[in-house]
């Protein structure tokens, strides 16, 4: 089941994801880009993206690592990717997500990139929400990960467009991660850590130490991808 909520009532009851995102909205903010839209004067649009930034930080322990997957058909990747992370989840107990990005950034980003699996995660994105733009937030179960898998992959891989993280997060606040254009996960635990590197490892997670690289191309260009002009 997926519930489509907005970003002022996950950071109303969720400590930790708003102070999150308190701490990545400072760390994004650019007073020489806010100029730009003040010379626009759009000044506007630059701070409705920042809607987090004045809220308080939390204090907290937080366990990170990159993990992946040795898997390389990019056409069923997504399934792959989602039987294992269900898998994964299950050992910790996690049934229930927010999904959220760390800027208020609209989720459909460059429709003019005709690229088949861009387009198809973009129609199932639509289905979804009701409309073609969308810039809250997701409350969603176990069984609706696969459709979401499937949109931040291709999302993330192909359109530079949309927010640089959107992050899936259990509603306990326990495991956070978001997924970047190789496939991987950044992952990252809170205050106690479940999925230490043994048990990933028993699970069948490869964990990424140095430099990340493309599985799914020898060239290492990613296909599909499209900066909007």
């Amino acid at each position: 089941m997926t519930t489509l909520t907005t970003r002022n009532e996950i950071v109303k009851t969720k400590r930790i994801i708003s102070s999150e995102l308190t701490k990545m909205q400072k760390a994004f903010y650019d007073e020489e880009m806010l100029q730009y839209y003040k010379d626009d004067n759009e000044e506007h649009l630059y701070w409705e993206q920042f809607d987090c930034i004045n809220n308080d930080e939390k204090d907290y322990s937080t366990f990170n690592k990159i993990i992946g997957i040795d898997y390389s058909d990019i056409d069923t990747f997504t399934n792959k990717l989602t039987e294992k992370l269900t898998e994964l989840f299950k050992t910790v107990n996690v049934t229930e997500f927010i999904i959220i990005s760390h800027l208020k950034l609209d989720f459909f980003g460059n429709r003019d990139n005709n690229y088949k699996p861009l387009k198809k995660a973009y129609k199932t994105l639509e289905k979804i929400v009701g409309d073609k733009t969308f810039n809250e937030a997701f409350e969603i179960d176990i069984d609706s990960l696969q459709d979401f898998i499937e949109i931040l992959f291709w999302t993330t891989r192909c359109d530079p467009s949309v927010a640089e993280y959107i992050f899936v997060i259990d509603k306990d606040e326990q495991i956070q991660f978001h997924l970047c254009k190789y496939g991987n996960l950044h992952l990252t635990e809170y205050n106690s850590e479940q999925l230490t590197d043994d048990k990933l490892k028993e699970l069948g997670w490869t964990i990424i130490e140095g430099e990340e690289y493309d599985n799914f191309t020898e060239s290492g260009k990613t296909e599909g991808r499209k900066i909007k002009l």
